[in-house]
């Protein structure tokens, strides 16, 4: 299912033609449908028919009694044994369910890693060379959230299990993902293919901090490419998606005990030496339409394997510790994460816990962006609104030792000037001219009231033209992910002071860059948008727990 490799320049072309086709403006939205027919949504469920399943244990209100802080120190802590019941806890936490709500006679799952419009283009696989138990054997499988399950689709032969076993000590296997991009472009037409990668980022930072509470290590390899993600997947199998939506490879992460697992992991012979293949895929929906814009960018963004240079992170210098107040606990945190919907417009955060925040997002040697073996890239350009001890007003969060002087030059409008914000520990920026900009964030953000309602929110600026002219125009896939791991960190940081977070994908690109100045079809580009504040309820909604469609600890069949 490989694309025709593009000459460099053409393809950065493309990206940067589909980045500006796909912009929002005061005065029109990027091409999407004209209306939802809520009886053709894609299926969020994939299944393998035909592959035999193996039920993982239940433990959705159970697991690890651990501080919410240590999320950010597993290497400190010791392993939990490879099980069956340890791997089905990981699973839950990265990539299961979380709760049911329901309206009237409408009901719906969330699931632990966040997703655009709760639509969950992302699929999750394990690629594994350990046994867990006499039915988890060496092979591949594919995670069914719904049933809590792992389906086989092949079966690694015991000789290659054993090599690799003796070969990368410390890992199990690997942690894989694709995406059904159908899933999210039926209902956001072209721009879905941003949302899509965001959802990437979201579901590799939810798999490292599911990691780190059983006290393993998760990193991508960026050695294989595309085609070799999805021969190891078993996605570019013609016949087994026949009649189904296909998926789309994005990344192969080492899963074990060390990060030392990471590398010299031969892909190609592991994905020549899966047998015995199961299972063909459901189809998803009864219609499919084809948005050209995202068919145009996919070859673009096509990642080869001669792509990409390692990257390792040396921990940032920042002051004092990182310590949440009442250090609740890791796996609640994770499970209660929610998307709120409506902010209340009054509650402030103290400066100390606003700085916290932020600081998770500069530690770019532990969870989760340890699992991200790429140079950083994104500044969050923050507009802050109650923040106990800072003024209102615009600031920047210099995210690269050169980020904050780079970004300062593009800004071209006059009189724009920034500052170091006294008394801070961080790289921390503010306009020189105090600002409220409750009602601009709520504009930009598409009119959304929740991006001025809370007590802050951030835009994420990157500059495309370095990325590309460093890692070529699949940079663009990666630099989502970025963005995607900084939101779920920020998600959970939410969670932790009492408040809630909420990923914002709908914003007037070229009105953001207005505001600062900047070139609208120049380097730097808005990507993603976040808010965090006091969530406001929904009585209406009912909740019930994540797994009680199950009967006795299990789906029928």
């Amino acid at each position: 299912m490989g694309h025709a490799m593009m000459e460099v320049s053409t393809a950065i072309q493309a990206v940067r033609a589909y980045h500006r086709l796909t912009k929002h403006h005061f005065h029109a939205y990027a091409p999407g449908p004209a209306f939802l027919d809520w009886d053709t949504q894609p299926n969020p469920y994939r299944r393998f028919v035909g592959a035999p399943t193996v039920a993982l244990p239940l433990a959705h209100e159970t697991g690890p009694v651990m501080p919410y802080d240590a999320l950010y120190a597993s290497a400190a802590r010791v392993p939990e044994p490879f099980t069956l019941e340890s791997l089905g806890l990981f699973m839950e936490l990265a990539l299961g369910l979380s709760a049911w709500k329901s309206f009237g006679p409408d009901r719906w799952a969330l699931r632990n890693n966040p997703s655009s419009g709760n639509l969950h283009p992302t699929e999750g696989y394990l690629l594994l060379w350990r046994a867990v138990s006499p039915d988890l054997g060496p092979g591949l499988y594919h995670y069914a959230p719904y049933e809590h399950a792992l389906e086989r689709r092949a079966v690694l032969p015991e000789g290659e299990a054993a090599r690799l076993c003796a070969a990368h000590l410390g890992s199990f296997g690997a942690l894989g993902l694709s995406s059904v991009v159908w899933r999210e472009a039926w209902k956001y037409g072209a721009r879905a293919y941003r949302y899509v990668q965001l959802d990437v980022g979201h579901a590799l930072a939810s798999s490292r901090f599911a990691a780190s509470v059983m006290g393993w290590a998760l990193s991508c390899d960026v050695t294989p490419g595309d085609d070799m993600v999805a021969a190891c997947l078993g996605i570019d199998r013609e016949a087994d998606f026949e009649l189904a939506e296909r998926e789309h490879p994005d990344l192969l992460a080492v899963l074990g005990t060390s990060d030392g697992a990471v590398g010299g992991v031969d892909w190609g012979r592991i994905a020549h030496s899966l047998a015995e293949w199961r299972g063909t895929a459901n189809r998803l929906g009864a219609e499919y339409v084809e948005w050209p814009q995202i068919e145009q960018v996919l070859p673009a963004v096509h990642k080869s394997d001669e792509i990409s240079r390692p990257f390792r992170a040396a921990p940032r210098r920042t002051s004092s510790a990182l310590r949440s107040t009442d250090a609740p606990d890791a796996c609640a945190i994770i499970r209660q994460r929610r998307s709120a919907q409506r902010m209340d417009g009054r509650t402030g955060l103290p400066r100390a816990v606003f700085e916290r925040m932020l600081k998770r997002t500069l530690t770019l040697a532990q969870a989760p962006f340890d699992a991200l073996p790429f140079p950083p890239a994104i500044q969050l350009l923050l507009f802050v609104h109650a923040v106990e001890g800072l003024e209102p007003g615009l600031y920047l969060l210099a995210r690269t030792e050169d980020g904050g002087e780079a970004f300062h030059r593009a800004c071209a409008g006059e009189g724009v000037g920034w500052d170091a914000v006294a008394g801070s520990q961080l790289p921390l920026y503010r306009l020189n001219a105090p600002l409220d900009l409750r009602r601009a964030a709520s504009q930009l953000c598409c009119r959304q009231a929740i991006a001025g309602h809370g007590a802050f929110s951030l835009g994420m600026l990157a500059n495309l033209d370095r990325a590309f002219e460093n890692e070529g125009a699949w940079a663009y896939r990666r630099l989502y992910w970025e963005a995607g791991t900084i939101g779920q960190t920020l998600y959970l940081e939410a969670e932790a002071a009492g408040l809630s977070g909420t990923g914002i994908g709908c914003f007037f690109d070229d009105e953001v860059h207005r505001l600062l100045g900047l070139a609208e079809e120049g380097a730097w580009q808005s990507l993603y948008h976040f808010t965090v504040g006091k969530a406001l309820i929904d009585t209406r909604l009912v909740s019930e727990p994540p797994y009680a469609h199950l009967e006795s600890g299990r789906a029928p069949e």
